[in-house]
């Protein structure tokens, strides 16, 4: 992976006074406060201090803040975070490390990358959707009981970026529960959204359909399919790839078009679960 770091050695945790006499020429720009404040409590709940290689941290030097990235605000004459990318754990994050919920204060942060693992606690901070995030990818899945890794649900609050995110991908965690319906509202998504290889459950909601990008939900545990997906020609459904769909296909269904060209979409599920054969013969 790219190291990501800030180059700018007069970026600081606090602002500082000149004391001197001699006339003051133009002041250096510093750390925005509030942005400061979020990043030191982002370095104890992630652990920075214990990040292994060239992402070790210290707290008093600002170039060893791997994953960093900073941009400068000419009028304000400071820095803002506006990037913020953690690592592959497996080979750089240490044991029990999570995301704080003061990250909702870094106001002009727009990337969040999280290449987390088992290792990582907690659950998705609410907070950051009080971020103008474009970008937001998380990773985080336990291997064992023991080791659980990123839990709970995605938080209704992500609708608060339904006016700047672009891209979203919540992958390989233990995310699960209901899906917000605030997912629909996020019309300015680009790409797909990739929601695979999580926990959810029960009947693959509507919403997904209200949006104007495909949707990748392979690798969950969702159980019913939700047939107005290709008896109504509304929006796109959904990949669901190695879940846990079965029973039986309503004739209506099968009489689709949409049924006919898509219903590879749920064809492949887990051993054990499956429609039957003939209803893509």
């Amino acid at each position: 992976m790219k190291k990501i770091l800030t180059l700018l050695s007069a970026c600081l945790l606090f602002f500082a006074c000149n004391n001197n006499d001699e006339p003051a020429g133009p002041a250096e720009p510093f750390m925005n406060k509030q942005d400061s404040l979020a990043i030191v409590a982002f370095y104890h709940s992630m652990k920075c201090a214990e990040w292994k290689g060239g992402f070790h941290w210290d707290l008093k030097d600002t170039d060893t803040w791997g994953g960093l990235t900073v941009e400068y605000d000419a009028e304000k004459n400071e820095y803002r975070v506006v990037r913020i990318e953690v690592p592959e754990a497996e080979d750089y994050l240490p044991d029990g490390y999570s995301l704080p919920s003061e990250l909702g204060n870094l106001t002009k942060l727009r990337d969040l990358i999280v290449w987390g693992d088992s290792r990582m606690i907690g659950e998705i901070p609410k907070e950051i959707f009080n971020c103008p995030l474009e970008c937001l990818y998380i990773s985080a899945k336990g291997d064992n009981e023991e080791q659980k890794g990123l839990s709970g649900n995605i938080p209704k609050e992500i609708g608060k970026v339904a006016g700047t995110l672009k891209w979203l991908q919540i992958a390989n965690t233990n995310i699960g529960g209901e899906i917000p319906e605030e997912i629909g509202l996020l019309q300015g998504l680009r790409t797909t959204l990739y929601l695979q290889d999580n926990e959810f459950t029960g009947k693959v909601p509507l919403v997904f359909r209200e949006l104007p990008v495909g949707i990748y939900l392979a690798y969950n545990d969702f159980t019913e399919m939700d047939w107005r997906y290709f008896t109504e020609d509304i929006g796109n459904v959904p990949i669901l790839d190695e879940n846990c769909l079965s029973g039986e296909i309503p004739e209506e269904v099968l009489a689709t078009e949409r049924w006919k060209k898509l219903c590879y979409r749920v064809q492949y599920q887990r051993e054990g679960y499956g429609y039957d054969r003939k209803y893509f013969e």
